[in-house]
């Protein structure tokens, strides 16, 4: 979810240039209620994929944002959800942050708490990064360098309590004590030695191996100071403290969230003008259904869906029948892939002619209208990598007559498959199979459906078990021990990139990098083999962009060939605007609307 149509492909590019919005920063008086009829827009249909719509510097009112699940949590330390990431901006203060603008400059990173984006070693082992002084908390105690070493390694080495995220800095950093991370190593007060603090406000992080990458990490959630002596682990969403423009006054879990302007917060410490406030209160209802939601965005009862995976399928056709209606909306690639895994440990997948079978099985062109069409939906899909990522290459190693499903073929690898795991099997040599789904993901769902009916043709008999996003990884699908005791072999997947190259894309789920013990695994189907991890060592060892993109290709074409991952549509996805929110377009670094710039010309 890393970059939408018509953005040219994605360049790993490093500016100090400021935002593109003009936003004034102090909050003025409510007025009238917020109205999405009552408003006029400048909006046309995927003008926000290159403009920003409705620019303005009025302030105040309320945002109203509704979401149908849930966070995995509010802690920026233990979340990994793409509206997550890009809403926490409003809150927190990562050590980089990308450039608030549409189009290939919102693919440009920017100092936030840092001074600059980093100074790196003349070995390329070393990063040095200057926070910015003066910057505080909501309660107004000091930021220091300090506390974003503590938040580093809370939500990288501390996965054994936070369990939703990345590790990639511990993947990377230097760790000569074996550091087990803030919640089993409590006699350990020097943390990770990857981290050096050198007084208060510069950090080094000392690397294992070159990563020309690393400013895209200092933009991760996981830079976000957190103070150690505050921190209580996976409830520290309860109190956390904001170091951005808004902090929480409320968040009721499930019910409703609510944000209001910082007022320890220093425009000072902010010259790149990214933590502007817009509105004078944000409020997220929560665990809202899709076609409710939709309904109250098309009649100016809701602002915002900060889910930016698009409305449903009846909110999609009134949209597209109505010019007015269409003209506030953007469709657009999010470099995001839906796609379905196959457990590599489940019984029998982990024979590959099972999992050849379901290659062959699935019918593409049912998903594709379950998800909503070529418009909002996507494009048939045949790669892990999507068409704007470096490294793509058009392949198709299951060919199927119309991307319609080859029962014959599956039936014949099935049968390939019963000779070496007989037991497996019913007695008329059919399968049985369980196959997980986000039960509030309306279009996963239906994919699911769609899947079902597919492999029901070739002899494989689906069960769908449906449960809810916020839980689906650290619990359900994500959580090994609950997967082979449920016996889920094939699960409904939808990845954006963390970043737009073949190893921010799929180091999360197609290495162990993404398989955690207790539960928060993001590679669902466990897939882990030497061939991927040896072509990703040569990928990072390699400065070359264009032999990264090749060896890419080839990471792409192993996981493939191992029949790991059924890839289904290269997501679009038709986002609905009302014509009353201002400093509206899409950030291609998430593929999503940027929540950190939203305003209304309501009131409260």
């Amino acid at each position: 979810m890393r970059k939408r149509n018509p953005v040219p492909t994605r360049r790993n590019v490093i500016a100090a240039t400021a935002g593109a919005l003009a936003i004034a920063t102090a909050a003025t008086a409510c007025g009238s209620s917020s109205s999405g009829s009552a408003s006029q827009s400048n909006s046309s249909f995927n003008a926000g994929l290159t403009t920003v719509v409705n620019a303005s510097s009025q302030q105040g009112g309320t945002l109203r944002m509704a979401l149908v699940s849930d966070w995995d949590s509010i802690d920026p330390g233990n979340t990994y959800y793409a509206f997550s990431w890009d809403f926490v901006r409003l809150y927190g203060r990562p050590l980089l942050t990308w450039k608030q603008a549409p189009g290939d400059a919102g693919l440009q990173l920017v100092p936030d708490l840092a001074t600059d984006t980093g100074q790196v070693s003349s070995d390329g082992l070393t990063w040095t990064f200057h926070l910015r002084p003066d910057v505080t908390y909501q309660d107004g105690t000091p930021i220091t360098a300090a506390d974003v070493k503590y938040a580093v390694e809370r939500s990288n080495f501390g996965q054994d309590t936070l369990v939703n995220g990345p590790a990639y800095f511990a993947q990377i950093l230097q760790n000569k004590g074996d550091y087990k991370g803030p919640y089993l190593d409590k006699n350990t007060a020097d943390g990770v030695s990857g981290i050096e603090v050198d007084g208060t406000d510069t950090i080094k992080f000392h690397l294992t191996a070159k990563f020309a990458d690393f400013p895209e990490l200092a933009a991760l959630p996981s830079t976000i100071p957190v103070p150690q002596a505050k921190d209580t682990g996976a409830n520290y969403y309860k109190t956390l403290l904001s170091s951005g423009q808004y902090e929480f006054s409320s968040y009721e879990p499930g019910k409703q969230a609510v944000l209001v302007p910082n007022q320890n917060f220093k425009s000072s410490t902010d010259p790149e003008g990214v933590h502007k406030v817009t509105a004078g209160k944000i409020t997220v209802q929560l665990n809202v259904n899709q076609d409710t939601m939709d309904q109250e965005l098309l009649h100016g009862e809701l602002d915002v869906d900060l889910d930016g995976t698009g409305v449903g399928t009846t909110a999609q056709s009134q949209i597209l029948a109505n010019p007015a209606l269409k003209a506030q909306a953007d469709d657009g690639y999010t470099n995001a892939l839906t796609y379905m895994t196959i457990n590599t440990t489940v019984k029998p997948f982990d024979n590959k002619f099972c999992r050849e079978a379901v290659e062959y099985a699935v019918d593409k062109t049912t998903v594709q209208s379950a998800m909503g069409g070529g418009i909002g939906g996507g494009d048939i899909a045949s790669t892990l990598l999507t068409p704007d990522m470096a490294g793509y290459a058009q392949a198709n190693q299951y060919q199927s007559p119309g991307n319609q499903g080859d029962p014959a073929k599956a039936k014949q690898l099935l049968g390939q498959c019963q000779e070496a795991e007989p037991s497996a099997f019913n007695a008329d040599g059919t399968l049985n199979v369980n196959l997980s789904a986000r039960i509030e993901r309306d279009k996963e769902v239906n994919s699911a459906i769609a899947i079902q009916a597919a492999l029901k043709l070739a002899g494989i008999n689906v069960n769908i078990d449906k449960y809810p996003s916020d839980k689906y990884f650290s619990s359900y699908a994500g959580n090994s021990d609950f997967v082979r005791h449920n016996k889920i072999a094939l699960s409904m997947m939808k990845w954006g990139a963390d970043w737009a190259d073949a190893y921010g894309d799929l180091d999360q789920v197609i290495t162990s990098a993404g398989i955690h013990s207790g539960g928060g695994s993001t590679n669902l189907g466990e897939y882990d083999t030497d061939a991927v991890d040896n072509l990703f060592q040569q990928y990072l060892a390699t400065n070359d962009a264009d032999a990264r993109a090749k060896i890419g290709t080839q990471i792409d074409q192993q996981a493939m060939g191992d029949a790991a991952i059924v890839p289904l549509i290269y997501n679009k996805a038709l986002v609905y605007h009302p014509a009353n929110v201002t400093n509206w377009f899409m950030a291609p670094a998430f593929g999503e609307p940027d929540f950190s710039v939203l305003g209304t010309t309501g009131g409260s």
